[in-house]
C-alpha cells in the first residue's frame, strides 16, 4: 500500500447522488491514486473498480461519499470483499511503514514477504489481505494470478536493485551516483508501481536509507 493525498473539492457529480462512478469521479481518483490500485499498487491494471472503503451494505450514506471512494483493481476488490473490512486507510497517515514488504529475487519466487510491524487489529488485517493478494494459492485461478503479480513486483523492484548495484561499484563516478539517486527517487515515489516494496528495499540499506528517507513521504 502507499500513501494517498485525496484532492478537494469532491467531484461535482457526487452531489446529485445518482452515480458514484461518473467520468469526473474516475478522473479525480486516477489523479490522486496515480492510476494505481491502492491495495496491490499495480499501475494501470486492465480492470479497475471504484471501491467503497466502507461497504455500502454496512452504511448506505457512504455510497456517494468522496472520502469513501477508492481505486482498486478488480482482483484486489474481489479478494477484499470476501472478508477484509477493518483495514488501514491509505488516505490517513504514513501507513506503508506499518507493514514490511520485500520481494524475492526470482520472477518465479514462491512468496513475497508481508510482515506486520505493529499488533493493532487494522494492521494485522491489512497484512492478511496483502498476503492473500500477493501469495494466495488456494485455487488454480488465485495461484496463477498471484504468481503473475509477484513476477510484476519482482521485475519492477529489480530495476531498483540494478541501480543500487551500480551505485556501489568501485568504478562508478560521483556524477553517475547522483544520477542513480535520482532514478531511485522516482522508484520510491508514491506514483510508481510497487513503491512500498522499493521503499523497504531502501530502508534495509544502511547508506541509501539515510539519503532517500527524506523522500519517503
Amino acid at each position: 500500500m502507499f500513501n494517498v493525498l485525496r484532492t478537494y473539492p469532491a467531484p461535482q457529480s457526487l452531489a446529485a447522488k445518482k452515480a458514484y462512478d461518473s467520468e469526473d469521479v474516475h478522473k479525480a481518483l486516477q489523479d490522486c491514486f496515480f492510476g494505481k490500485c491502492y491495495i496491490c499498487e499495480t499501475k494501470e491494471p486492465l480492470d479497475i473498480n471504484i471501491e467503497h472503503f466502507i461497504p455500502r451494505k454496512t452504511d448506505s450514506s457512504k455510497a456517494y461519499d468522496w472520502e469513501n471512494l477508492y481505486l482498486a483493481c478488480a482482483r484486489c476488490n474481489n479478494i477484499k470483499l470476501a472478508k477484509y473490512e477493518n483495514i488501514l486507510d491509505c488516505c490517513k497517515g504514513d501507513i506503508w511503514r506499518n507493514i514490511k514488504l520485500l520481494p524475492g529475487f526470482s520472477v518465479r519466487t514462491r512468496k513475497l514477504t508481508v510482515a506486520p510491524l505493529t499488533t493493532d487489529n487494522e494492521t494485522i488485517t491489512t497484512a492478511e489481505l496483502l498476503d492473500s493478494v500477493y501469495n494466495s494459492d488456494h485455487s488454480i485461478n488465485k495461484k496463477l494470478t498471484s504468481a503473475s503479480l509477484r513476477a510484476q513486483v519482482i521485475r519492477s523492484t529489480q530495476i531498483l536493485t540494478q541501480n543500487m548495484t551500480e551505485y556501489y561499484k568501485e568504478d562508478t563516478p560521483d556524477i553517475r551516483k547522483e544520477e542513480l539517486i535520482e532514478k531511485m527517487k522516482v522508484l520510491i515515489h508514491r506514483k510508481s508501481a510497487y513503491s512500498a516494496f522499493c521503499r523497504w528495499i531502501i530502508k534495509d540499506d544502511v547508506e541509501l536509507n539515510d539519503i532517500l528517507e527524506p523522500f519517503m513521504d
